[in-house]
């Protein structure tokens, strides 16, 4: 794809006419730059990801095992392994694509072949920047490459995680592609297929009004064609789904979630902001050379670029969604890297009279901002890989989890006393079902006074629990993890209940009546 975009500038600039000298000479001068790229940032994400024997954050563990239910009895319509959340009877698959893009992933070791798919896709996203910068004539596309690995340690963790991060940013970056060159149809089929991958799709239409709104107000063009096709693909999505109508209804909730204020329940730390100073300090590449575009940019071009305008509002909007859950990390520093490379391009090579080039010192600038460069990819790769040797153990819960599936019928409701046990649980063990998993709005939405019931038990505040939990969960074992000091210390009281399992990590309670 590259080549054939370059075919028509290296036409201009040789003078060659013949179709097989120009091939010639792209080859000779693009594929070991491509093949650096691309060796180079598989063996960057995959390094990053084997680190460890873990697989990074705990719902990973539940998007594999998913996968692999999926490949085997088709699509999947109930979770009746959380009983006690709206899942249970209706379930809308949001991560759909994602799902079906990991089924290849599940035919080995799920672990082994999980961290395959995570590096993979991470790799991919780095690929798709590289690919949108020199398909646009972006100079220097390989330094914005290595800008890419080193622009946060917290980026560089979560889009290692095996979840939906990697595969939504390239479709992302190849969004803005297809509007820069007006691929009408590219962009729909992007949305339809978005659609399917994650329930984040406003994110397409926020970038594709700030494209729209920003060549119409510069470039006095209206182009209503991106906004037909964009919302075309998205409705088809929408409408030619395996869940349809059951998932506009999930959309709907899954919008209340983001944006509710209710902070009673408690749900990951992804939705709850960073603190400030550590934000600052792990995106300092990004933000010094965010600011810095900024600074020379409106310091230096006088023709306004309708294209840089929108890569910094994007950039914007995803630097304010950030800084309101740290889940965007993701999204903010590829799309700030976009913008500084579209101005750093325009400052450098459109404007030919530019004093700053005319001086010499740009090479000078270029060596400060390479060794700048090193010094962020080495610390920021080492806290990614410091942070992702920090998850819990993959064995966890993996020997209580083993011992119910033997000791248990299939069938068998397990109360866990916490909502974030449960993709562990369910990638060891299919057969025994549980109270809640994945976020606890599930169960809170299902029954809101049965979630206040199960708070009230987990942190210790219900003496004699067996009573409570067998009338109200029908759940004869209880699975807890050894942090639980309050429901413990009062299981340990209760006449009705046993252990029967205990590792250092958790412990298994049989009520006996």
């Amino acid at each position: 794809v590259i080549w054939m975009e370059h075919s028509g500038a290296v036409e201009k600039n040789t003078g060659y006419s013949n179709a097989k000298d120009r091939v010639c000479s792209l080859m000779t001068s693009d594929l070991c730059l491509h093949l650096l790229v691309f060796i180079m940032v598989f063996s960057f994400f995959c390094f990053l990801q084997f680190s460890t024997n873990k697989i990074a954050d705990r719902d990973g563990y539940f998007h594999i095992k998913f996968s692999q239910l999926m490949r085997e009895h088709g699509i999947i319509y109930k979770l009746p392994w959380m009983q006690f959340a709206i899942f249970k009877d209706y379930f809308r698959d949001h991560h759909f694509l994602q799902h079906i893009l990991y089924m290849p992933f599940t035919f080995g070791n799920l672990i082994f072949w999980g961290k395959c798919a995570a590096f993979i896709f991470a790799a991919l996203a780095g690929l798709s920047f590289y690919i949108i910068l020199r398909l646009c004539r972006i100079k220097y596309s390989f330094f914005w490459v290595v800008a890419f690995l080193s622009s946060s340690h917290a980026f560089l963790y979560r889009i290692s995680m095996l979840r939906v991060q990697g595969i939504s940013l390239a479709l992302m970056l190849l969004c803005v592609y297809f509007i820069i060159k007006k691929r009408y149809k590219n962009l729909a089929a992007l949305a339809f297929s978005f659609v399917w991958l994650y329930d984040g799709f406003p994110l397409l239409i926020a970038i594709t009004l700030i494209f729209f709104l920003c060549e119409l107000f510069i470039e006095k063009k209206a182009d209503f064609k991106l906004l037909i096709y964009l919302f075309s693909g998205m409705l088809a999505g929408i409408i030619i789904n395996p869940f349809f109508p059951s998932n506009i209804e999930s959309y709907f909730f899954n919008f209340g979630r983001i944006s509710s204020s209710d902070t009673s329940i408690q749900v990951g730390h992804e939705w709850y902001p960073y603190n400030t100073f550590f934000l600052l300090k792990d995106s300092a590449f990004v933000f010094i050379l965010f600011f810095g575009t900024i600074g020379l940019v409106l310091g230096s071009l006088n023709k306004k670029n309708y294209i840089l305008t929108s890569t910094f509002f994007v950039s914007l909007l995803f630097m304010v969604l950030l800084f309101k859950s740290r889940r965007f990390i993701e999204y903010w520093p590829p799309f700030a890297l976009l913008f500084c490379a579209f101005g750093v391009n325009d400052l450098f090579y459109s404007n030919k009279e530019n004093r700053f080039v005319k001086r010499g010192i740009s090479y000078c600038v270029l060596s400060i901002v390479v060794l700048i460069t090193g010094y962020f990819t080495i610390t920021n790769f080492v806290a990614a890989r410091k942070e992702l040797k920090g998850e819990p153990s993959k064995d966890y819960y993996k020997g209580a989890a083993l011992w119910l599936k033997e000791h248990t019928k299939p069938g068998t409701i397990v109360f866990n006393t916490d909502w974030d046990d449960f993709p562990q649980l369910f990638f060891y063990n299919t057969d025994n079902y549980y109270i809640v998993g994945l976020d606890p709005n599930y169960m809170y939405r299902y029954n809101k006074s049965l979630y206040r019931t199960w708070q009230d038990i987990t942190k210790g505040k219900i003496e004699n629990p067996h009573k409570v939990i067998v009338e109200k969960f029908n759940s004869f074992c209880v699975l807890t993890d050894n942090e639980h000091k309050g429901f413990i210390k009062n299981a340990n009281k209760d006449p009705n209940m046993r252990i029967v399992y205990k590792d250092k990590y958790c412990s298994v309670y049989s009520i006996i009546l």
